[in-house]
C-alpha cells in the first residue's frame, strides 16, 4: 500500500512542476497518459486503480506511459516521443503484468488552414515484455483518424470525427474513429509454440460526453467515456493462438477535481467497466470493475 501512496504523491508533484508557466520548463515536452494508442489531445489519463473482482480480494492496477517530445520546435504539427509503458493487474481472473518501451509519433499530415480535413498519422514501434507468459516481441501499431476544420460546436455536425460540438446546457460531444494495423514478432518464447509473427487489422471508436458545458458551477466536473476496439487477425504463425477475432470494451464516468489548458492536463476519480481483451497490451479476455485515480499531463 506504501508504494501506492508513494505513486500518487509522485503524479501529484508532477502535475504541479508542469503546471508552472516557464518557456524553457522541460516538463512542458512530458507527457503523462495511459497509452500511446490514441490522437495526442484524446489520450486517455494514466490511471492508478482500486479493482474488486467477482469472488476476490482487491487489488491495485497500474496502467501508466511516460514520453517525451523530442520535437518541440519543429514547424510541423509533428510529435516524436521515446517512452515507456506499464500495465499491471494483480488479482483479475487472468494476471496483466505488460512492459513497452519504443518510439510514438503523431502527425498531421496536411495544413488546415489550406485544407478542408487531414488525416492524423499515429504510430509506434516498440518492445513488448510480457512477464506472465515470459513472451518478447517488437510490435509496431500504423493508425489514422480524420481531423475536418472546426464547425462552431454546432450540433448538427455531430457525425464529424474528432469536432467537439454543444447540445444546449446538457453535454458537449466528441467521438474518434481509429483505423489502422497492428503487427507482432514473437521472438523469445518459453513456450516455442508461442513464437511467430502477427498481422492484426485495428478499428476503434471513442467518445466523450463532458457534462453541463454552460454551468459555471458544474462545466468540466463530470464525464463519460466510452472506447470500443477490435482487432482481426489477418495472417500469423503463431501455433498457440486459438482465436482471431479480439474486443475489447471500456466505459467509464469520470468526476474531474483538476483540469487546466482545456483539458490537456487533468486530475479525476473515475468508476470504470472493462470486459473483453487487448492482445496489444497482453490482457487476456476476462471482465471488472474499477474505481481509479487518473492523471493526464
Amino acid at each position: 500500500m506504501k508504494y501506492i501512496f508513494s505513486l500518487i504523491l509522485f503524479l501529484f508533484s508532477i502535475i504541479y512542476v508542469n503546471g508552472q508557466n516557464s518557456e524553457n520548463n522541460i516538463f512542458e515536452q512530458i507527457t503523462l497518459r495511459k497509452s500511446f494508442q490514441s490522437k495526442n489531445d484524446k489520450a486517455e489519463a494514466a490511471i492508478v486503480t482500486f479493482s474488486k473482482p467477482k469472488d476476490k480480494a482487491e487489488s491495485w492496477l497500474l496502467n501508466a506511459a511516460i514520453g517525451i517530445n523530442i520535437l518541440p520546435n519543429t514547424t510541423k504539427v509533428l510529435t516524436l516521443s521515446p517512452y515507456i509503458e506499464y500495465h499491471r493487474n494483480t488479482l483479475i481472473d487472468k494476471e496483466q503484468n505488460n512492459l513497452q518501451t519504443g518510439l510514438a509519433l503523431e502527425w498531421q499530415l496536411r495544413d488546415l488552414s489550406i485544407k478542408k480535413w487531414t488525416p492524423i498519422f499515429i504510430s509506434s514501434i516498440k518492445y513488448n515484455d510480457d512477464k506472465i507468459k515470459k513472451v518478447s516481441s517488437f510490435q509496431g501499431n500504423y493508425y489514422f483518424t480524420p481531423l475536418l476544420k472546426g464547425k462552431g460546436k454546432n450540433s448538427k455536425y455531430f457525425y464529424i470525427p474528432n469536432t467537439i460540438v454543444d447540445f444546449g446546457n446538457a453535454f458537449q460531444f466528441t467521438y474518434s474513429p481509429y483505423i489502422g494495423i497492428e503487427n507482432e514478432n514473437r521472438f523469445s518464447t518459453e513456450d516455442l509454440a508461442d513464437k511467430g509473427s502477427i498481422y492484426r487489422a485495428y478499428f476503434r471508436v471513442t467518445s466523450n460526453i463532458l457534462l453541463f458545458p454552460s454551468s459555471e458551477k458544474l462545466k468540466e466536473k463530470f464525464e463519460f467515456n466510452i472506447d470500443w476496439q477490435y482487432r482481426y487477425n489477418l495472417e500469423e504463425n503463431v501455433e498457440n493462438l486459438n482465436k482471431s477475432e479480439h474486443k475489447y470494451f471500456t466505459a467509464s464516468f469520470n468526476y474531474i477535481f483538476f483540469t487546466t489548458q482545456e483539458g490537456k492536463k487533468s486530475a479525476k476519480i473515475g468508476f470504470d467497466y472493462t470486459n473483453g481483451e487487448n492482445p496489444s497490451k497482453n490482457f487476456e479476455e476476462q471482465s471488472f470493475y474499477a474505481l481509479s485515480l487518473k492523471v493526464k499531463l
